[in-house]
């Protein structure tokens, strides 16, 4: 019998202080077949990657303790070849979040609430679809 190799999908990383975001999050992208894992902050983010690297980090800007853009700076620094989504809800009124946050090194951003399909959307513009491949 031969054995066909199998890819896995690629693993996104959610990192939001809203449990009910995260989850959220979560179901969209397992639905799509994504494999996501997740942190509350930038700290337990850093403490993720030390299991597994993630091929995109969804990162809330507005977060306790180590904030998003924070934790941009320190991927570009550490994981460089991580790609960073940013994502926000708060008001753009002083200054524009999502500017900065591309400034710091985010390769995209959106701005919250957005569709499930505009996240898909965008993810895949980052990391591609996921192939589907059977093992035999």
């Amino acid at each position: 019998m031969m054995m066909q190799r199998v890819e896995l999908s690629p693993l996104i990383l959610v990192v939001d202080d809203d449990e009910q975001v995260r989850e959220w999050l979560r179901i969209v992208l397992e639905e799509e077949g994504y494999r996501v894992a997740e942190a509350g902050d930038g700290n337990q983010a850093f403490k993720t990657m030390e299991r597994e690297v993630p091929d995109l980090v969804v990162l809330d800007i507005f977060l306790p303790d180590k904030d998003g853009l924070e934790t941009i700076l320190q991927l570009r620094n550490e994981r460089a070849s991580v790609k960073v989504l940013a994502v926000s809800g708060q008001p753009i009124d002083a200054y524009d979040v999502f500017k900065v946050a591309t400034t710091f090194g985010a390769h995209a951003a959106l701005a919250k609430p957005f569709r499930g399909e505009d996240l898909i959307e965008r993810v895949r513009s980052l990391v591609g679809p996921v192939r589907h491949q059977l093992a035999s």
